[in-house]
């Protein structure tokens, strides 16, 4: 198995429980949380080489360009054409980096996007499991009255001024944790807004803490961190071959390998996954992979806006769990989930930051080989295709500017767009059926992001790409295969 995220650690608990001998390779470190008095990993008030994956200089918003060693770090950030491209590269995956909203999209979105699967099983089954494996639920009276979350208030004041009405949302943070951080028994992490590049004191309730161990525990799952998969391949007798090369935590390369097993399953990530198939088909490594994988990809209409204010006491921090949210189905010109977000280094200035995903189901780009470098890049993509969702994200900003007296514009303007939810290119139900089971070769399965076709449908993907996964694994484990 290829990768740990939400896909890669359900299949793994899955698997480990059938009694399937499973090896779990993972790219990245496995990072020593929690550490209750120091940062384990930079932030963007403090940047360090660690934050990123193999880069030589941050790339960030709000962190100034700083020069680092490339190294295997928590986060990678991909360059591509008019769009960065953010994933976790660590051990748990993007749980590491990920700020915990714990929600599905609105039933109506759901099914247009999978015409094939039935909200009532998912709303019933696989979600509520999912949700009791991550034990997310909403923040706490205690916690939403605290100094640290004054901006949670303040924004969901703003909302209801502006004629929306605020809802609690799931999350994954533990209060236990944050609780003590509040009261000074341990060092202020997600209180000061640390999430980005993790909580250094296991305040998020990550794929560490639950799927994973509960894997491993089984017995008949092994995981090898810093080990990076270059290639794949087949043998003439059917098995697959998986290349890889082992990493040191300095970043230098310690041997290289070629792994067999019958059975692979590829949970890389929406980027990685489909770095490595296409690549695979186009090299003819894989040659009967499908045609339509690398196709279909989309950035979940991630938007980020921001304003300042001067009606309202300001925190002295701003807190990274996300208290709350609301949906708009038409009014913006596209339906669009909105969430009280948070911006580490604030230090008591009264800024608003929104986060928006918007249900676009009509941008899409495509992941193509380029013999020429021989690598896999986004081929298609333009900044028109994220203009829908941009302009959503700011005629809601604006909105709630006019409706509050106090409130003036303001934002700031980065080079490229940034989606921290990259979905698509191995779409279930076109380059899968609607388990997961890649079509053409036999033995092939994909869990993760690029089986969401582009979009959530006005949500944050964990839980869907977790919920996605259970379903599919229950009927491996059912089929044996």
């Amino acid at each position: 198995m290829i990768g740990s995220g939400f896909g890669g650690s359900v299949a793994a608990l899955r698997l480990g429980r059938a009694g399937v001998e499973t090896l779990v390779v993972e790219r990245g470190r496995e990072w020593p949380i929690p550490n209750d008095t120091e940062l384990v990993i930079g932030n963007q008030d403090r940047p360090n080489s660690d934050m990123f994956w193999m880069r030589h200089i941050t790339d960030w918003p709000a962190v100034v360009p700083t020069l680092i060693s490339p190294v295997p770090g928590v986060m990678e950030l991909s360059s591509e054409a008019h769009l960065n491209i953010a994933c976790g590269a660590a051990v748990g995956g993007g749980s590491i980096v990920y700020t915990g909203v714990t929600v599905p999209p609105p039933r109506r979105y759901f099914e247009r996007l999978y015409p094939g699967l039935s909200w009532d099983e998912f709303a019933t089954v696989w979600f509520p499991k999912v949700r009791a494996t991550l034990n997310a639920s909403p923040m706490p009276p205690d916690v939403y009255g605290s100094a640290p979350f004054t901006h949670s208030r303040v924004w969901d004041a703003h909302m209801r001024k502006a004629g929306h009405a605020p809802a609690p949302l799931d999350s994954t943070f533990d209060w236990g944790v944050v609780r003590r951080e509040l009261a000074g028994s341990v060092r202020p992490s997600a209180i000061a807004g640390e999430t980005d590049f993790a909580c250094s004191d296991g305040a998020k309730r990550s794929l560490t803490r639950n799927y994973l161990p509960s894997a491993l525990a089984t017995g008949k799952v092994s995981l090898r961190p810093l080990t990076e998969v270059t290639g794949l391949g087949r043998t003439a007798s059917g098995r697959y071959t998986v290349e890889v090369r082992r990493l040191a935590a300095d970043g230098s390369a310690h041997g290289a390998e070629s792994l067999l097993c019958d059975r692979l399953f590829v949970c890389a990530g929406t980027l990685n996954t489909n770095r490595l198939l296409v690549a695979a088909r186009e090299t003819g490594a894989l040659p009967d992979l499908p045609a339509e994988i690398g196709t279909g990809f989309g950035d979940n209409g991630d938007q980020f806006n921001l304003y300042a204010y001067t009606d309202l006491p300001a925190g002295p921090s701003q807190g990274s769990p996300c208290a709350s949210g609301t949906f708009h189905d038409s009014e913006f010109g596209i339906p669009m989930r909105a969430e009280s977000w948070q911006l580490l280094g604030a230090h008591g200035l009264p800024v608003i930051h929104t986060l928006t995903m918007t249900a676009d189901f009509d941008n899409r780009g495509t992941f193509a080989y380029d013999r020429l470098r021989g690598r896999v890049r986004l081929a298609d993509w333009t900044r028109d295709k994220s203009r829908p969702s941009a302009d959503a994200g700011a005629a809601l900003n604006a909105k709630v500017i006019a409706a509050n007296p106090g409130v003036v514009p303001f934002s700031l303007t980065w080079p490229f767009t940034l989606t921290a939810h990259p979905l698509g290119g191995v779409v279930l139900g076109r380059s899968t059926d609607l388990y997961g089971r890649v079509k053409g070769p036999r033995g092939l399965y994909v869990l993760d992001g690029s089986l969401i076709p582009g979009t959530v449908g006005g949500a944050n993907p964990s839980l869907s790409i977790a919920a996605l996964a259970e379903r599919a694994m229950a009927a491996v484990v059912r089929d044996g295969g």
